[in-house]
């Protein structure tokens, strides 16, 4: 073997490890890039979420987290449980557990947990309601949250994530 032929193979292992650490490192800028905007979509939009479900707030700026899809199928925005209450105060709680994201798919998952407690507020009142039931001094019973593990399902529409669908894993009453 001739010495243009080390330097000639020397040279292109060189040049193809070179190469080899620039796709690397864009790799993992994308893949950063897209868990990082996964993060705050998850946070911004599950707290927006819970926050229209316990206060009666508009769903139309929903719209920037959820899918269509998600909105017109959620069991929480479509079939409130909490209508019947005012909702005074709430504490609202995310933890991220896994978020990971392919920088050509357009489907994420995450794993999060979700809590929402110390949920305080009174009932609606209604115009039919006698004054003696009025005189009563009971405390509603505001139904708990489903608190616990989820597994959230993005999906990439018009280079935007957006959340498709919630499923619950497992409760939970506090953070793992």
């Amino acid at each position: 073997m001739g010495t243009g032929t080390k330097l000639l193979s020397y040279i292109t292992g060189r040049l193809i490890t070179i190469f080899l650490i620039i796709i690397i490192l864009l790799m993992s800028t994308f893949i950063a890039y897209d868990c990082a905007n996964i993060y705050v979509i998850l946070e911004e939009g599950m707290g927006m979420r819970a926050e229209a479900v316990l206060t009666d707030n508009e769903v139309s700026s929903l719209e920037q987290f959820f899918t269509p899809h998600f909105l017109s199928t959620d069991g929480l925005l479509n079939g409130n449980k909490y209508a019947e209450y005012i909702i005074a105060d709430y504490d609202y709680e995310i933890k991220m557990k896994k978020v990971w994201a392919w920088p050509w798919s357009t489907k994420a998952n995450a794993t999060i947990q979700e809590i929402v407690s110390d949920i305080s507020g009174d009932m609606r009142i209604k115009e039919d309601i006698e004054k003696d039931e009025e005189e009563e001094e009971s405390k509603p019973t505001i139904p708990k949250w489903d608190n616990g593990e989820k597994l959230v399902h993005l999906r990439k529409v018009n280079g935007r994530w957006l959340i498709d669908e919630v499923i619950l894993e497992r409760p939970l009453e506090k953070f793992d």
